[in-house]
């Protein structure tokens, strides 16, 4: 049987479902002898099986329980990247690059039959629309995503661009889950944007995502401008970066780190190590510009293995809160019949020997951002079901003084509270949307502004 396995990649779905996440080889494999025992229970699965065709009080499909029992064996593993891919979605996979797809921009993970937020790509429609890393989606245009196969749901969430799709998200410390409907756009990301913070001497710079053949050079030669312009120190935004190529967390990694030094190294089954990474012997290097990184749950795979590397080797200080812990990497097997399964084979370990997996980089210095509490989330939620915010916004276009001190009558008029930092963050926030230019403010970033005041 071909076990096939494609460039070190981390599975995101802009959907445009952009592969990344799966690593493929080449190699010639057969399936391993079945043990005494597991002939005994394939035999038993066979007889339920039969016994819920023949007196099951309703008439199931053949291949609906099979396939359950496939997933449900998958699911035992407890590896929410580790999964059964149907005939459609292997068809999908296939053609992934091909084409242009309209899509929604967010990475997912698979789990307990919901789509769970990795993070919204920064200026795409769910990051427009307010998603969060954690958000689960349950339903897809009204129906229930445990109800539909994955290759279904991809198929729904996919579509042409300026068409819309209907989503129910539901959301920890949110009573109830609410319906977010997005106009698909043809996923076109800046990969990487960067400003020079003047009155702090600070240069920053956010990578969305670890992608784009030219990203390596573009963040070497940000960082280069950075330092001519006047910064003494240096802010890397990875918050709500889901992460990308392993080459070029590698390559980032390698600019601030000493030659022979390790950045990853990837394992097997047993802990047997598989390859390290060490950065190399280049003329360019920062290795005595101060560095922070800011991290939270939406960071995750390469953007954990840079942080982890700069943090083991004391190159970097991360601020913020934990981040995602998807530090795996899975192979794509074709089975019989045009199906496939996707197994995580290896996993990643920081230069310290840490596995990044399911654990995530946790922060030298946790700092919280300011975040809405129950009740003004809830006067969140009840002024966008009045469908007062659009209008707000739409005479408002200017963050100032006075768009703050008009939604501060809106409240008073709807009897409403929200504290005033709450208020400047949302409209801020609701207010940039459009647009991935805005530079940071640090009187509305604590996590920013902390992380620069750390620094030496």
């Amino acid at each position: 049987m071909n076990k096939v396995k494609f460039s070190e990649r981390f599975l995101w779905i802009s959907v445009t479902l952009s592969l990344l996440g799966l690593v493929f080889v080449l190699s010639i494999e057969k399936v391993k002898a079945i043990s005494s025992d597991g002939e005994k229970y394939l035999q038993i699965l066979h007889e339920v099986v039969a016994y819920i065709e023949n007196d099951f009080v309703e008439p199931q499909e053949e291949k609906k329980i099979y396939i359950g029992a496939i997933q449900g064996a998958l699911q035992s593993l407890g590896d929410p990247h580790t999964r059964f891919i149907d005939v459609d979605e292997y068809k999908e996979l296939q053609n992934e690059t091909k084409g242009s797809f309209g899509g929604i921009g967010v990475e997912l993970n698979y789990q307990e039959n919901a789509f769970v937020i990795v993070a919204p790509i920064e200026g795409t429609p769910a990051w427009k629309a307010g998603l969060l890393p954690q958000d689960k989606i349950i339903e897809i245009n009204g129906k229930p995503v445990k109800s539909l196969s994955q290759a279904e749901s991809f198929a729904m969430m996919r579509g042409d661009v300026g068409t819309s799709i209907s989503m129910k998200i539901e959301r920890k410390g949110t009573k109830e889950p609410f319906i977010v409907n997005l106009v698909r756009e043809l996923i076109q990301i800046r990969f990487l944007r960067s400003f020079y913070l003047s009155e702090k001497e600070t240069g920053y710079i956010k990578l969305v995502q670890f992608m784009g053949k030219d990203t390596g050079k573009e963040f070497a030669t940000a960082v280069k401008n950075l330092k001519d312009s006047g910064a003494k120190k240096l802010i890397i935004d990875l918050r709500m970066n889901p992460g990308g190529l392993l080459d070029l967390a590698i390559e980032l990694a390698d600019l601030f780190l000493p030659p022979n030094s390790d950045i990853v190294s990837v394992k097997g089954r047993g802990g047997v190590l598989i390859k390290s990474f060490k950065s190399e012997s280049k003329e360019l290097k920062y290795l005595d510009l101060p560095v922070a990184i800011l991290v939270n749950g939406g960071s995750a795979s390469a953007s954990e293995i840079l942080a982890g590397a700069l943090k083991d080797h004391k190159r970097a200080i991360i601020v913020g809160t934990q981040s995602f812990g998807k530090g795996s990497v899975q192979s794509i097997i074709p089975l019989s019949f045009g199906a496939g399964v996707a197994i995580t084979i290896q996993k990643y370990y920081t230069p310290s020997g840490i596995s990044i997996h399911g654990k995530g980089i946790t922060p030298d210095h946790v700092i919280n951002p300011v975040s809405a509490n129950e009740d003004e989330k809830y006067a969140l939620e009840k002024l966008f079901k009045k469908n007062l915010i659009r209008p707000f916004l739409e005479s408002h276009s200017e963050f100032d003084e006075d768009s703050i001190s008009d939604f501060k009558t809106l409240l008073k008029k709807e009897n409403l509270k929200i504290s005033d930092s709450v208020v400047k963050i949302f409209l801020f926030n609701e207010m940039r949307m459009g647009t991935s230019q805005t530079k940071p403010r640090l009187d509305l970033d604590i996590q920013l502004s902390e992380a620069i005041n750390l620094l030496k």
